[in-house]
């Protein structure tokens, strides 16, 4: 059975500061934690450093979401889903299936834990 594209169930916010100004695009996306299996990105050194799971937003083909690196300097956050008050850093960004049929984007995320987030 060929691959096929992922159900994209949910609707996200993208932007550079959500919290501070109106998303520049809403896509439909679909929020997953890898293959039931997943990363974690532990950083800070302090007696509050802790471990976070990274999650991966996958996208419509072209999306403009922006990691890292993009030319604009600076890297998009995500609310997903949106109204939900659930914020993203987006820490990269990468096409799946580049070529093919089921080509989609797929951005990797880190839960932003601010006052209306709950850890």
């Amino acid at each position: 059975m060929a691959y096929r594209l992922p159900n994209f169930n949910l609707t996200s916010g993208i932007g550079p500061n959500l919290q501070a100004y109106p998303p520049r695009l809403t896509s439909l996306s679909n929020l997953a934690w890898g293959n039931r299996t997943s990363q974690t990105y532990t950083f800070g050194i302090t007696s509050a450093t802790s471990a976070r799971m990274l999650m991966t937003l996958l996208l419509p083909k072209g999306t403009d979401i922006r990691g890292p690196g993009n030319l604009s300097g600076i890297e998009d956050t995500v609310e997903c889903p949106i109204g939900s008050g659930r914020y993203y850093f987006v820490l990269g960004v990468d096409d799946i299936g580049k070529g093919f049929p089921n080509e989609h984007r797929a951005a990797v995320l880190q839960l932003y834990l601010c006052p209306t987030v709950l850890p």
